[in-house]
């Protein structure tokens, strides 16, 4: 247990106090000293005189006590948290750094996304025009084949008489040279 005592002045009065605490969950034992004065007088009336008395009232209280921490045990704990708190930081700060790069990453992933959205959609519609500039083209082609259709008959029929006609002349001449020889 703990204990000590002292003394106090006051009014050029002594006192005397005792204070008992132990740190088990045994009752504590608390001396509160009470100072009083006692008047007494002769029975002439002419002197008075003061006594001090001092009493002392003990209480038996069963509540445990709460554990006694030193100076140097409060200085350990507040270390241990100390550098604990200092981990959790350090920890927090490489975590808040980790998920500010991935933040970065991702607007810049979504800058990319977009652009290339923009850019999507731009060949998108180079794409739709070239189709429609295709099928045009078809069209025209079909039209063109649809005329020249009656053309290259026309022409077959025709070149068939000229080559016809052209086949009749040699055909002519080489009698001609044949007959020449004979004679």
């Amino acid at each position: 247990g703990h204990g000590f005592v002292g003394t106090d002045r006051r009014s050029s009065r002594r006192r005397l106090c005792l204070r008992y605490s132990f740190s088990s969950s045994t009752p504590t034992r608390s001396s509160t000293p009470t100072c009083s004065t006692t008047n007494s007088s002769h029975s002439n009336g002419n002197y008075r005189s003061s006594i001090p008395t001092t009493s002392t009232v003990t209480t038996l209280s069963t509540t445990t006590a709460p554990p006694v921490m030193t100076y140097a045990q409060l200085e350990g704990l507040i270390n241990k948290w100390s550098l604990e708190l200092e981990d959790q930081e350090r920890h927090f700060l490489q975590q808040a750094t980790q998920v500010n790069t991935w933040d970065r990453m991702l607007v810049e992933n979504g800058e990319k996304i977009t652009a290339l959205h923009k850019e999507m959609e731009k060949v998108k519609l180079d794409q739709r025009r070239l189709n429609q500039e295709l099928d045009f083209i078809l069209s025209q082609q079909k039209e063109l084949e649809d005329l020249l259709c009656p053309l290259e008959e026309s022409v077959k029929d025709q070149s068939g008489t000229i080559y016809m006609q052209n086949a009749d002349k040699e055909r002519e001449r080489t009698y001609k040279t044949t007959d020449f020889i004979f004679i």
